[in-house]
């Protein structure tokens, strides 16, 4: 609790008043002998007890009413929000989501759910705290403690400003808890501020178990969750999945898959207990900006959604490479309104196999080269392991590992994990050999070989939402229900950032996507371990053939994004591998020139925001990813299981609020004196004296009533 008035405190000894004018009136009585004063002290001591104690009383209700009027007079802030944390602690932690959802704004003054909850948290903490607890900043884009001057410094740092990238809260707790626990912090609140977008909320695994467990055993620490959970309302997203450059009729032409959807829940889910609205079509203007030059497609949204596959802008023939954006009118999410994009001659799809045994994965080689797009060239190769030095590694999309898993020491491991950190996949196939079997890559290692029996092993259940399994553009499913396995291999997943794809009747894996860890913006490549083989003696992925092609070609489209020129990448801290590789990349003016909010940004901040970056002839565009267009928040229920057990408020916010997090709470001291004086004023009211005819009448035969 903190007051506006704090000299005013200085005069709570007043309160004392009414105890030293009873110790004074006690001092100022005489006593006198009486003779019949005898039997009047035998009726007083009879009730002795009771009158002393409604004595003490009205003598402590006579101070508290004092007490609550100087304490109304000082102008107490507490009650609300921020004054529940009980006065100012030694460190204030502030965890801030930067995700491109928070940049929600109120149409009719501009500001974005982060803006509005600075204000708000700035002006509460100056309020409650005076400045008397050191401030410490820990942002979802790096998830790096920084100290901080003073509450209002928070506005100011480029670490508060808006960014394009996802959010993971277990992450940022976990900086939080390490910086807690690394600097001795004391007695600590912690402010997280979030919109509550359930995908940035349950990325954390099995993470919030420990999270919760170990901020427990932290004395002193006190949760305040201030939420904006209030989803944009009739908004639309933008979002391209591919874009082609070809050769046209007699020039070039770019293809565009693009998709267009409305992420409002409430426009889409109609109310329960009423007939299904009939279909409802909006047109939409969408425009096209290539190299500088505007194109408006006029698009039909049907039910909130549209689709717009193969999608053909002309060009000119010599225009080889570019760059451009897809646009959609302005509305109360601007992040999502704009889709960046570059493109080039599509570079070769390129894959490598490493294996020991040919024959085994001739299904993968023929699949891997079968051509999807006719205007793109597939080259697909095999290699002993032996000789991966000689594979073109920054020409390569996708590596097919059939062998035992690299040492830590092999120069191979390495260039691996070089390869997924350039945001390219790897497929792990099981070796036959035993050899290496204690070896593990990313957390994961080969177990021993199982067989079934004659009538073979089926897939149980498989993800059919994303990933290499998911359903066709159609909403079709892969047949992956009908393979038959008859022999595969365990998978031991240790403490690996893995999730199953795909699991069989015994509830093994069968598939496994699993990822460094390091980043959670989507801007590394994938590992995918699979358990078992193509051959025909170990599964019908060959003879089937449709989910062993499915699946190999969507690990090679992805991984192809970052082949050549043009690149397409998602923002967050893990677009380049290190401070010299981003020092290379500038952003094109073009992209700059959609900046409204700052006129220069920190290097550091470079891969963070949504646009075009340059790099002698190389381009990349970097947009939000994909998981930010999800409109679902975290059910309240949800959030009370990540923190139960811990000290937490939950303050739920909006952005038309205005008022302070901080409030004035002095008609309670208003109340609490009234209160005081009445109980007081009751307890002085003398008792009723009962007259003669009160008396009772002895009974006939007392001895009394003679």
């Amino acid at each position: 609790m903190s007051f506006l008035q704090p000299l005013l405190l200085f005069a709570l000894p007043l309160a004392l008043l009414p105890v030293i004018i009873h110790l004074i009136h006690q001092q100022r009585r005489r006593t006198v002998p009486w003779a019949a004063m005898m039997f009047l002290r035998r009726a007083q001591n009879m009730n002795r007890g009771l009158s002393r104690l409604r004595r003490w009383l009205i003598l402590a209700f006579r101070v508290l009413a004092l007490l609550a009027l100087l304490l109304m007079v000082a102008r107490p802030l507490a009650g609300g929000l921020l004054g529940l944390t009980g006065g100012a602690p030694e460190t204030v932690i502030v965890l801030l989501d930067r995700s491109s959802t928070m940049e929600q704004v109120r149409l009719s003054t501009g500001t974005s759910k982060r803006e509005a909850g600075l204000e708000r948290l700035v002006r509460g903490m100056e309020e409650a705290y005076r400045g008397r607890s050191r401030v410490v900043l820990i942002d979802s884009a790096t998830t790096e403690p920084r100290e901080v001057a003073s509450a209002e410094a928070l506005k100011d740092l480029p670490a508060t400003w808006r960014t394009d990238t996802a959010a993971d809260i277990p992450a940022l707790l976990q900086a939080g808890l390490e910086y807690i626990a690394d600097n001795q912090t004391g007695r600590t609140d912690v402010w997280l501020m979030s919109d509550l977008q359930a995908s940035s909320w349950e990325s954390g695994g099995g993470r919030w178990d420990d999270l919760r467990v170990a901020f427990q055993e932290l004395p002193g620490v006190r949760f305040q969750l201030l939420c904006y959970p209030e989803p944009a309302a009739d908004n639309l997203a933008v979002s391209v999945d591919r874009i082609t450059r070809r050769k046209g009729g007699e020039g070039a032409e770019l293809v565009f898959d693009l998709e267009v959807v409305r992420t409002d829940p409430a426009a889409q889910s109609p109310a329960t207990g009423q007939d299904p609205p009939d279909e409802v079509v909006d047109e939409v203007p969408l425009r096209f900006v290539i190299n500088g030059v505007t194109t408006v497609v006029p698009l039909d949204l049907t039910d909130g959604q549209a689709s717009l596959r193969g999608h053909v802008i002309p060009i000119d023939s010599s225009v080889e490479s570019g760059w451009g954006r897809v646009e959609l009118p302005n509305d109360s999410l601007p992040s999502d309104n704009v889709w960046h994009f570059v493109f080039d001659q599509p570079p070769v799809m390129t894959s490598v196999i490493v294996t020991n045994d040919a024959d085994a994965m001739q299904p993968v080689r023929a699949a891997l080269g079968a051509p999807v797009d006719g205007s793109r060239e597939y080259l697909s190769e095999i290699v002993v392991p032996e000789r991966t030095a000689e594979i073109e590694w920054e020409d390569t999309g996708l590596i097919v590992w059939h062998a035992p898993l690299p040492a830590d020491d092999d120069v191979v491991r390495q260039q691996l994990e070089t390869h997924l950190a350039d945001g390219r996949s790897v497929v792990f196939f099981p070796p036959d050999e035993q050899a290496g079997a204690s070896r593990e890559f990313l957390g994961v290692s080969w177990g021993d070989w199982s067989e079934a029996d004659d009538e073979g092993m089926q897939v149980a259940g498989w993800r059919n939402d994303t990933g290499l399994l998911a359903n066709t553009r159609d909403g079709s499913a892969l047949p992956v229900g009908e393979l038959q396995l008859r022999a595969w291999r365990t998978l031991d997943v240790g403490n690996s950032l893995a999730t199953p794809l795909a699991r069989l009747e015994n509830q093994q894996p069968l598939l496994l996507r699993v990822t460094d860890g390091e980043s959670a913006d989507g801007s590394r490549g994938v590992a995918y371990f699979v358990a078992t083989l193509p051959g025909t003696r170990s599964s019908s992925l060959a003879r089937d053939g449709v989910v062993l092609f499915a699946m190999l070609h969507r690990a090679l489209d992805a991984s192809a994004e970052t082949l050549g020129q043009a690149r397409q990448r998602f923002a967050g801290s893990g677009v380049f591998s290190s401070e010299e590789e981003m020092r290379e990349w500038r952003p094109l003016a073009a992209a700059e020139a959609t900046e409204s909010d700052r006129d220069a940004l920190p290097g550091w901040m470079l891969p963070l925001r949504a646009g075009i970056l340059a790099s002698g002839e190389r381009l990349m565009a970097l947009n939000r990813p994909p998981d930010e267009d999800q409109p679902r928040r975290l059910d309240p229920v949800v959030l009370d299981e990540r923190f139960e057990g811990l000290d937490y408020r939950i303050i739920v916010d909006a952005l038309e609020q205005e008022t302070s997090l901080a409030s004035e709470i002095w008609r309670t001291f208003l109340i609490l004196m009234a209160i005081a004086l009445v109980v007081e004023a009751l307890l002085s009211m003398p008792g009723r004296n009962r007259s003669a005819t009160d008396r009772p009448t002895p009974a006939t035969g007392d001895p009394g009533s003679a």
